[in-house]
């Protein structure tokens, strides 16, 4: 088996048994008039997958089998879209042929909407068959979390909470979704895997999951899927249904079979799944619902639900990795001897996607014992992660995801802190040191010593997914509970809160309006201007969803808006005083994504505003909002800095671009790190040097005179998206940096 394809077993042919066959037409399908290869007898093919022989059940455990009739329907990625509404229609003739078939609950995996809009729910729910929305159970899509406007709320008021559980006749049903809120990859974190431990609580049944992204294979969506399998781990997790990918993927690895399905309004089609009747099994089938015709079945897999599920007998009793500069030994040990055993440093830089990786087998020695060396070159020193994969003779496999650390005589993380959450928002410098803030909502304040850091205070208030802002000694916190909150920098006791109706979810920006502090943030679609004592003065429309920051050169206060519209407002009352299309795009949804909806506006020196979006950067005029100039990239992401030698510019996929503030015109141009999300740049004291961490955890340097980039270390395998900060200075400089892992790491040896 080629590494770079599935885990399960090759496609093969046969005929589906007579019992699932009347088993099928028990459940109506002969009525509904389904016809195809499901039902006559042509064999699983294309992405079909048949059960590991090893891992179907005993008859132990076949005694202990729930054999109640038990079947239900699995829906993914609709994308109800206002503007599309024969998708709704089509769904609503799917969604009938559903309800026809009588299951008993239906699952959807996510991708409900196009972008998460309140009208996009709507039409959804008005889409769903009266009398079959009670049976129906939900999970957030990229398409959910990713250009949120409200932090979930208007989803939980439609659908409930995000993450769910049920038991219904002996089976578990758990949704998860290790989605972040205006990012692409997924995490679970230390609270994700606690909801997931709390859904396997108590009792053996066997159980199905559903969620968005697919895990394990060549998946790469979910930054930490290592320790999701670590926590299922013998817990009895047989099935696991996702969509995302829109196309048909079916892998069987420790201990479950993952189908990952087609988008349902492609075909359009959904997918039946239904206990056979000895309940030992799950049987999987694809049903289509043309225009016009009847529906057809293709059968797609059976997934075992017994004690010992595919590829599980494969873990390894043993396994290790040991790093020198140029090599990565690996060795493994088995009880249950695999057919192949295979290697590969994790990939770290794909960034939410897929990889047929570069798999090395390893060598077989005695006593179930493997063997094998990777390159180490080329990597960066710093924290690494080894993929190990066992492949059976029925092609099930065991994944195990070790960690290891190339060394250095450079660049080090010598300090850690822990933080409950993810740290989103950049580091907030402040009089006496510097503020960390999480998506749980805690506040952290840390003193800077000499040679060490100490927690000084904290607080706790709603999800912060925004940097927070110094004003004087006030750190003002956008949070998600509706608050702008504004607590004293020195002992963290609050000053004062002003509720702003929505979700902050925007960074703060502290300017002067004729001599008077102003506070601009945007919560709501809206854009607020808060007086120092946190009472609003004035609020204008942004047209949708603003995750940015604002800029104000003391007359106007400039925006993007979640309309694809950049914006300038009179700063001392707020009236629209321009408005100016960065995207020819023409739909809500195309508009809202490929606007500016997400970037840190900033003012050039010659007054110029600069506004990016994912295709272009755009220098307008501030009083007229005409084009001065433009470059294509996407540099809506990272946040721009201006240096003495240009703007310093990142687009998301880590390259550096130094780019002339007057033309726009490239100076150089650099790749430094695979990916670059709002993580922005960090200058030196003389501004001669710039370090940056990618999303995925490179730190580099870059000379800014000559456009060189040196990698220094590879700090962590989180993801971050927040800006560092660098404190102390020569010799005892460290960079502070936050990840999503929610741990503070502070490096020096710059």
């Amino acid at each position: 088996m080629d590494p770079s394809a599935s885990t399960s077993a090759e496609p093969v042919s046969g005929s589906p048994s007579r019992r699932r066959f009347l088993g099928l037409t028990g459940l109506g399908l002969t009525g509904l008039g389904l016809t195809g290869a499901g039902l006559t007898g042509l064999g699983l093919t294309g992405g079909a997958l048949t059960p590991p022989a090893a891992a179907m059940p005993t008859p132990e455990d076949v005694d202990r089998f729930d054999t109640t009739p038990l079947r239900f329907a699995v829906v993914t990625d609709t994308h109800a879209d206002v503007v599309l509404p024969d998708r709704a229609k089509e769904l609503t003739r799917l969604l009938g042929v559903v309800q026809g078939m009588r299951p008993d609950f239906v699952l959807h995996c996510g991708d409900i909407t196009d972008y998460g809009a309140d009208d996009e729910f709507a039409l959804y729910r008005s889409a769903v068959p009266a009398g079959l929305w009670d049976r129906m159970h939900h999970v957030p899509g990229n398409h959910e979390s990713r250009w949120n406007p409200d932090a979930f709320e208007a989803y939980r008021r439609y659908f409930g909470p995000e993450w769910s559980s049920f038991e219904l006749h002996g089976l578990r049903v758990v949704g998860l979704a290790p989605m972040q809120l205006f990012q692409e990859p997924g995490l679970f974190g230390a609270e994700g895997l606690d909801q997931v431990s709390q859904a396997l609580r108590g009792g053996g049944s066997p159980t199905a999951m559903f969620l968005h992204y697919p895990l394990g294979a060549d998946n790469y969506f979910v930054n930490d899927t290592e320790d999701f399998l670590d926590r299922i781990a013998g817990r009895r997790v047989r099935a696991v249904f996702a969509g995302h990918v829109h196309r048909q993927q079916v892998t069987a690895f420790n201990g479950l079979t993952q189908v990952a399905m087609r988008n349902t309004y492609a075909l359009p089609s959904f997918y039946w799944v239904e206990r056979s009747v000895d309940g030992s099994r799950l049987d999987v089938s694809e049903i289509a619902v043309p225009a016009t015709g009847s529906p057809t079945s293709t059968a797609v897999t059976t997934i075992p639900l017994g004690r010992t599920g595919p590829g599980a007998a494969l873990a390894p009793r043993h396994s290790a990795v040991h790093a020198t500069r140029e090599t990565i030994a690996v060795s493994a040990a088995f009880t249950t001897a695999p057919a192949r055993v295979l290697a590969q440093v994790y990939p770290q830089g794909v960034f939410s996607g897929t990889s047929a990786g570069t798999w090395a087998p390893l060598a077989k020695g005695p006593h179930g014992t493997w063997q094998g060396e990777l390159s180490a070159a080329g990597l960066p020193a710093g924290e690494h992660r080894v993929q190990l994969r066992a492949i059976g003779n029925d092609g099930a496999a065991f994944d195990r995801t070790l960690r290891t650390e190339l060394v250095t005589n450079g660049a080090a993380v010598t300090w850690t802190a822990a933080l409950r959450g993810a740290i989103q928002g950049a580091l907030l410098r402040t009089p006496d040191g510097f503020v960390a803030a999480t998506t749980a909502g805690q506040v952290q304040a840390f003193a800077v010593r000499t040679r060490s850091f100490s927690r000084r205070w904290q607080r706790t208030v709603g999800a912060v997914h925004r940097a927070p802002a110094l004003m004087d000694r006030t750190v003002l916190v956008p949070s998600a509970d509706h608050r702008l909150y504004a607590l004293d920098a020195s002992k963290g006791s609050t000053r004062w809160a002003t509720d702003l109706h929505a979700p902050v979810v925007s960074s703060p920006l502290v300017t002067t309006v004729d001599g008077e502090r102003r506070i601009l943030v945007s919560a709501g679609g809206r854009l607020y201007c808060l007086d120092a004592d946190g009472r609003v003065l004035w609020s204008a429309d942004q047209h949708g969803l603003f995750a940015g920051r604002v800029a104000c050169d003391g007359d106007r206060v400039f925006a993007g808006g979640g309309d694809g519209n950049a914006r300038a407002f009179d700063a001392r009352t707020g009236a629209e005083v321009w408005t100016v299309s960065t995207t020819t795009r023409t739909t809500p949804y195309q508009r809202m994504i490929y606007g500016a909806w997400n970037n840190e506006l900033q003012i050039l020196p010659d007054g110029s505003v600069l506004v990016s979006t994912v295709s272009t950067a755009l220098a307008l005029d501030p009083a007229s909002g005409a084009v001065r100039w433009q470059r294509p990239g996407s540099y809506i992401y990272t946040p721009a800095v201006v240096t003495a030698y240009g703007i310093l510019l990142f687009d998301e996929r880590g390259n550096a671009v130094m780019a002339d503030p007057a033309t726009g015109g490239t100076r150089w141009s650099v790749p430094v790190a695979p990916r670059s999300f709002e993580a922005g740049p960090v200058l030196s004291a003389d501004g001669a040097t710039a370090w940056h961490v990618g999303t995925a955890g490179l730190l580099s340097r870059l000379d800014l005179a000559s456009g060189s980039a040196q990698p220094l270390l590879q700090v962590s395998k989180a993801n971050t998206f927040s800006t560092p900060l660098l404190v102390g200075a020569r010799s005892r400089r460290t960079l502070v940096i936050g990840f999503q892992d929610g741990v503070l790491r502070g490096v020096t040896g710059l």
